[in-house]
């Protein structure tokens, strides 16, 4: 099969399995499910998050250098059918100790897919001379990623008030099997590796993502950012409990939040050529800081419309920084370095929504998102102005170039 026969095959294959693995019945409606249908406690449900970022800071890169060494789509359809077990799991959940092996099981899924999706598409695309039409490509996942979850959490909302919370968590353990099957279908592309022993792949896959400012600066950027964006996945539902929202209309509620996520991950890359990556970052910081502010100063439901400024945020940002990481690293570390991001972001986000939880129980759920707007915007505006930096002495220098592999 030819180099671009087998990059538009693992484009397509690359959106089914995006869409089809987080496409869920269940995610709208599972914080409310274990709180109400299960009696657990918010705090202690966001606290098994602790371990389970560990876990899957522990598990990212070295599954993404078993990617490098072995082949991603593999990879990718051990870590979907694991989480198939996953969510059936959370379906059969009775208490902690059971929610714990959820949470382990669903960290060795979380792993697997960490930079290997990415790694196999941008690797496909540059074997074929197409490497520029990643940032497109990306955007479009992202979007179908989310689109995925939107109607997930649309039709949800409705099956959990027509069938029960938990049958519709248990029925959601289908739709990752066919994103296995979709994964076990591509076509590892042929690309020139650098042949290293197992511990030297991790040990080069963090020198270089450490020791390359372009890449250090952007990760450290990346995971602020995403951290702040991933705060509205355990707020949301709580803010709906608190305001006693119907659970019928959870999902109501959460899609026009994802839909500004998913439009604006379909223009990001347009976005970003237009008024260039630093402004749209910059932009971005602000928008996330401000959004949380108002969650916090306005006791409404009508203020769940702020949570579309992360959705947005999350949509422009991440293909943006990823395309520039991936611009950035040899093809030989591409997995590993991209599991390197993604374990920085699982160290930091454990703390945070651990932190959130008994906030959110013990304080107020204004208070928690009081906490997360006064984090940011002492956190965020250094990381950035370092990354603005670095990165416009690259685009000066002219030197949004990857090292040869192996270099």
């Amino acid at each position: 099969m030819s180099p671009d026969r087998i990059a538009g095959r693992n484009t397509r294959l690359y959106y089914a399995f995006v869409f089809f693995n987080d496409f869920g019945l269940w995610f709208g409606i599972w914080i409310k499910y274990l709180v109400v249908e299960r009696g657990l406690e918010l705090k202690y449900i966001l606290l098994m998050d602790l371990p389970f970022w560990f876990a899957v800071a522990a598990l990212e890169a070295p599954f993404g250098a078993l990617a490098d060494r072995i082949g991603h789509s593999r990879v990718l359809a051990l870590g979907a059918g694991v989480y198939a077990l996953t969510i059936l799991g959370f379906g059969l959940t009775t208490n902690y100790w059971m929610l714990f092996a959820d949470y382990m099981l669903w960290a060795v899924a979380q792993a697997c897919r960490s930079g290997a999706d990415q790694a196999i598409v941008f690797d496909s695309l540059k074997a074929a001379g197409r490497e520029e039409q990643f940032s497109r490509i990306a955007g479009r996942g992202f979007a179908l990623t989310m689109t995925g979850g939107l109607g997930g959490i649309v039709l949800g909302g409705f099956a959990a008030a027509t069938w029960g919370m938990t049958f519709t968590v248990q029925v959601s353990a289908v739709t990752p099997l066919v994103a296995m099957g979709a994964a076990l279908l591509m076509v590892e592309p042929r690309v020139a590796h650098v042949r290293r022993s197992y511990a030297e792949q991790l040990r080069s896959g963090f020198a270089y993502a450490w020791s390359h400012p372009p890449v250090r600066t952007t990760m450290l950027l990346l995971t602020g950012l995403l951290m702040v964006t991933f705060a509205p996945v355990v707020l949301m539902q709580p803010f709906l409990i608190v305001h006693e929202v119907p659970t019928a209309w959870f999902g109501v509620f959460q899609a026009p939040v994802r839909l500004a996520g998913v439009a604006a991950a379909l223009v990001a890359w347009r976005v970003a050529a237009r008024a260039g990556r630093d402004r749209v970052v910059g932009a971005a910081c602000l928008g996330v800081v401000a959004a949380f502010a108002g969650l916090a100063l306005w006791d409404s439901a009508a203020a769940f419309s702020f949570f579309a400024v992360p959705a947005v945020v999350q949509g422009l940002v991440r293909p943006t920084l990823d395309a520039y990481i991936n611009e950035q690293t040899p093809s030989d570390r591409r997995a590993t370095v991209l599991s390197v991001v993604s374990l920085a972001f699982s160290v930091q986000v454990g703390f945070l929504e651990a932190t959130l939880g008994f906030i959110t129980d013990d304080i107020g759920i204004r208070a928690a998102f009081a906490f997360t707007a006064a984090l940011f915007a002492v956190l965020l505006p250094p990381l950035y102005l370092a990354w603005r930096r670095v990165y416009r002495q690259t685009t000066t220098a002219g030197t949004v170039t990857v090292p040869a592999a192996g270099g």
